[in-house]
């Protein structure tokens, strides 16, 4: 069955214990014109406008920071609520449902992670596949597995391609030092657009597991090898 990527959305619906309802419908697919008229979007969203150190866009090209054009709603709208604010979160993509009562960071997080890596930016867009299979509310070993995995069968399909696979994972280790960057400087934007704390804290956590990935995949990697290596069995990798 071939997947139409163009018809593919995921919804999220956040009921605040206030009353307050903020509801978001993002398409995986957002196509966009490279050039767009500045008098339309808030001036953080403008390429120039702290824009990232590793970043591969050229202003001359590109008018907007693709992220903060498509997470710029989102931004506004939670813009007055506060982290520790509790919600009931709804998430609703093309397969199943969830449904979380946590703070407000954590189903920002969920939604802002999503939205970055199904954006137009060149980094984060690496992560699209597994954005396609998107897990909210993620632990971090749960981000750890989903990650590794995508990047494998990303190699194996370059293996296949006839190029050389990276089974040390050198690609994946310098990605998340590239997030690091860049969540770091996006952070930045979101301080020009934030009235309250919520923006800032999602940001910050989305740099902080960057940053631990950065330095310690192979210690998380390590912690999850029981789950696939049958020391007793003469280490033949589990596969039911």
């Amino acid at each position: 069955m071939v997947i139409d990527k163009q018809d593919m959305f995921i919804e999220y619906t956040f009921t605040m214990d206030d009353g307050n309802l903020l509801h978001y419908k993002i398409n995986f697919v957002r196509p966009r014109a490279d050039i767009l008229d500045k008098a339309d979007y808030p001036a953080w969203t403008e390429l120039s406008f702290k824009q990232c150190d590793n970043c591969p866009l050229n202003t001359k090209e590109y008018s907007h920071c693709p992220v903060a054009i498509d997470a710029k709603e989102i931004i506004l709208g939670f813009r007055e609520i506060l982290s520790c604010s509790t919600t009931s979160v709804r998430v609703i993509t093309p397969e199943r449902e969830y449904f979380k009562r946590c703070d407000a960071q954590t189903g920002l997080r969920a939604l802002i992670g999503f939205v970055m890596a199904t954006s137009a930016c060149p980094i984060l867009s690496r992560m699209r596949g597994m954005a396609h299979y998107h897990l909210p509310f993620a632990t971090i070993d749960e981000i750890v597995f989903r990650v590794t995995s995508s990047y494998l069968l990303s190699q194996y399909y370059i293996y296949q391609a006839g190029g050389r696979a990276d089974l040390e994972l050198n690609g994946l280790k310098k990605h998340y030092k590239d997030l690091l960057t860049l969540n770091y400087d996006f952070l930045q934007r979101i301080r020009a657009a934030s009235e309250a704390d919520s923006n800032l804290d999602v940001l910050s956590t989305l740099f902080s597991i960057s940053s631990l990935l950065s330095v310690s995949l192979e210690q998380h990697l390590q912690k999850l090898k029981p789950l696939f290596v049958d020391i007793s069995a003469n280490d033949f990798p589990r596969i039911m």
